[in-house]
């Protein structure tokens, strides 16, 4: 129905552009018969064209614009969940390249509904997050073979515990974490005027994508010069020690406030009911991602502790870097990897949580 309504204010308006120029000739012509230095003056008296004839406003054509290209709920949770069947494939994808590929998806999909500049670099950040991050777990699958292995041990675990479909409640998991993740875009996209302290937490959000990207990179150099054993210190990781795990951390809490801020000042009482849906899915996404890269930094965080103590300088390192938001100190269960929800393996939620 809407995109029906849509076609018929874009027919309108072309039907009243030609009657509009017909009206002007008109105008012009009688102007000249009856007075013929009219014609050497400029058109700017026109004849007034009835209301019902009059161009739609720019508002109720913006209106109609969004309409058009604005995604339904059901195709972005496609866009989301569709890529997390990856797991049944092997139960480590569904976590690493289906956390990508949702998020490129999501944002690529959004994109053209964008209405104002920080619509589109929010979901250009979404998409270009998913875009690198694909990039990179390609790059370590097929350059280090310490994540093949990796791989294929999580893949073995996973069939011991049962056939492919008993991974399908996880999978369901991940795809409504993904569609959490997605949410905030509906909340921008359509908005004509948010507030400039969304803008501001976009501009957050890609300080958030730079400290992970930067600590991806700085560690798989590092890594590929020392050995795969040796204790990153430099680059992002002297002030954060987990650059990667903060940074999502950080990207992710911007871009579900800039949702929330942007829904507080532009909707009716027509979308508060979808607008609150959003929010409620955005809510849902910012708190499952939050609880994964806390639970992956406090595992990390005990494994360094383990592995580099007694290292020379690590004591001085770790007390000059921020290790992030962590959870209380106890026994978690155990987490692998290195970024988002592709860093945990094997244990969340127990006992299929692969990263």
């Amino acid at each position: 129905r809407q995109s029906l309504e849509a076609r018929k204010v874009w027919s309108q308006l072309r039907a009243s552009r030609r009657t509009m120029t017909i009206a002007r000739l008109a105008n012009l012509l009688l102007a000249a018969s009856f007075m013929p230095t009219a014609a050497l003056l400029p058109p700017r008296i026109v004849m007034a064209a009835p209301s019902s004839l009059r161009p739609p406003r720019l508002a109720t054509l913006r209106r109609a614009r969004v309409q058009m290209l604005s995604p339904s709920a059901g195709s972005l949770a496609a866009a989301s969940m569709l890529p997390a069947l990856l797991g049944f494939w092997k139960s480590e994808y569904g976590v690493s390249y289906a956390y990508g590929t949702a998020t490129f998806l999501s944002g690529i999909l959004v994109l053209p509904s964008a209405t104002t500049r920080i619509a589109t670099a929010h979901a250009a950040c979404l998409a270009l997050y998913g875009l690198r991050l694909n990039a990179f777990l390609l790059y370590r699958e097929l350059s280090i073979a310490r994540f093949r292995e990796f791989r294929d041990k999580i893949e073995a675990r996973a069939l011991e515990k049962g056939g492919r479909l008993s991974r399908a409640p996880f999978i369901a998991s991940c795809g409504l974490l993904y569609l959490g993740l997605a949410a905030p875009l509906m909340l921008t996209a359509p908005a004509s005027a948010p507030p400039a302290l969304a803008g501001a937490l976009v501009c957050l959000m890609y300080a958030g994508w730079l400290t992970a990207a930067a600590g991806d990179a700085w560690k798989s150099v590092v890594k590929a010069r020392k050995g795969e054993d040796a204790l990153v210190t430099g680059g992002p990781f002297r002030h954060l020690r987990h650059p990667n795990f903060s940074g999502e951390m950080l990207l992710w809490g911007a871009s579900a406030a800039a949702g929330a801020a942007t829904a507080a000042t532009n909707f009716d009482g027509r979308g508060v009911l979808a607008a609150c849906g959003w929010l409620s899915l955005s809510a849902l996404g910012w708190a499952g991602i939050s609880f994964v890269l806390a639970q992956a930094a406090t595992s990390l965080e005990k494994r360094q502790a383990q592995k580099y103590a007694g290292t020379p300088g690590f004591t001085e390192w770790r007390r000059g870097a921020w290790p992030g938001i962590t959870l209380p100190q106890k026994q978690w269960p155990a987490v692998g990897g290195s970024a988002g929800p592709h860093r945990m393996a094997g244990r969340w939620p127990p006992p299929s949580r692969a990263r």
